[in-house]
């Protein structure tokens, strides 16, 4: 539609499905880019920014649900031989797969966790005395998953039955992570094979159509990328439910699992948990609240997904598609919301206020209900619907200038 087509008259019929269809447009295309991997511009500034406010009001607490068990095995390390195409080059620090053994085999034998995800990466280059049994056990093991990485060779194949993609990536101006995708070109992520193992789902749990244009889970519309709202945070601490606080919110490995084992049996311990096993320590990623653990992430993005959040909220989509309609009504006719406010000390009060704002405060509160709204493709689009606006009526009050200027100067004749 050429911008001087555009008819800002109030009855225009043009106008509304003009207005309607770019409604639908910022909806559709906010959906697309939604469904990868990488943050929209602004978008890990602006949860920082809520974060913040949240946290100066008291609302985030870091937390770990019970059905949770983390294990921490920073230091249970040990030195193995490492190779380089084949030739020994050295030693290499790794996790100790001797006490993994010893841990696998009781889970094994108890069978009474809910889920291992078993955040320790086996690359090939690397080998021990145990590997044959540790890898026997895991590749036997029901209800366990473990990471691996592009161009990341694992050290025994038995071992990509039970692997699942851990890759994320960033955005191009931050280092921050925030946004998790589930079904990569090489398969599933960690979160969605736990996902759809727990559920017992047939096939990925999310299916990718037409290319990748659209996701569905279980014929329900769905992203396939999602902004964590990470409500799993290791804070180190934990405000248990006495209000007591607790020296750290997840056990150590060896000197906490493994040691009290005669004390209280690891398959007591381990009852009904997801056990969340990694280095808590010195696999750790930037998000916007801070830096955690990479195991922390891919259970929020598990979380996420037994919650829903990644399912298309209709509700939602038709609350923006109508505030999309309502800005886009007054961008068009060029008239301020400003001009219908009655109230002069509010009139005064939203002179300070910009399109930007008025889309961060309605991403805030959907924050407040666990909703992640990005401000950039609607901000983008209605700037750029307001500049058009602009510019046609200033190039009409022109034309208008010069036609009368004509005709004086033909009357004067």
């Amino acid at each position: 539609m050429k911008i001087d087509h555009i008819n800002i008259r109030p009855h225009s019929w043009g106008k509304y499905i003009f207005i309607i269809s770019l409604s639908l447009f910022i909806l559709i295309f906010s959906y697309l880019l939604g469904n990868t991997s990488f943050p929209l511009p602004g978008e890990i500034g602006l949860f920082q920014k809520i974060n913040g406010w949240n946290s100066i009001w008291g609302v985030q607490k870091g937390n770990i649900p019970d059905s949770l068990l983390f294990i921490n095995v920073c230091y249970d390390k040990e030195l193995a031989d490492y190779e380089e195409n084949g030739m020994p080059v050295g030693k290499y620090v790794i996790t100790d797969r001797e006490k993994l053994l010893r841990l696998l085999t009781e889970a094994k034998a108890a069978d009474n966790y809910r889920y291992i995800f078993l955040d320790v990466v086996f690359e090939n280059e690397i080998k021990t005395p145990v590997d044959s049994a540790l890898f026997n056990t895991i590749s036997s093991m029901d209800r366990i998953v473990i990471p691996v990485h592009e161009n990341l060779e694992l050290a025994d194949t038995i071992l990509y039955k039970k692997a699942a993609n851990a890759d994320y990536t960033i955005a191009w101006e931050e280092t921050n992570f925030s946004r998790y995708q589930f079904l990569h070109q090489s398969g599933q992520a960690v979160p969605l094979k736990m996902y759809a193992d727990i559920k017992h789902l047939k096939g990925t749990g999310i299916q990718k159509h037409w290319g990748g244009l659209w996701y569905s889970d279980e014929g329900r519309l769905c992203h396939n990328g999602i902004t964590l709202l990470m409500k799993v945070r290791m804070t180190g601490k934990l405000m248990d439910t006495e209000g007591q606080v607790r020296e750290r919110n997840y056990i150590y490995l060896g000197a906490d699992l493994l040691d009290l084992d005669s004390i209280i049996p690891v398959k007591e311990q381990i009852a009904d948990k997801i056990l969340v096993i990694g280095d808590f320590k010195n696999d750790v990623h930037d998000t916007y609240i801070g830096p955690q653990p990479g195991s922390a992430i891919c259970i929020n993005a598990y979380i996420a997904l037994m919650n829903g959040d990644h399912l298309i909220n209709w509700w939602c989509a038709l609350f923006l598609f109508c505030v999309y309609t309502i800005v886009g009504l007054f961008s068009l006719s060029g008239k301020s919301i400003m001009n219908r406010i009655k109230w002069k000390w509010l009139r005064f009060i939203m002179s300070f206020a910009s399109l930007t704002l008025f889309f961060m405060i309605i991403a805030g509160i959907a924050y407040s209900f666990d909703v992640a709204f990005n401000i950039w493709v609607p901000t983008i689009v209605y700037s750029l619907l307001d500049t058009i606006v602009q510019k046609y009526k200033e190039f009409n009050s022109d034309t208008n200038e010069k036609t009368v200027a004509t005709a004086g100067s033909d009357t004067g004749n």
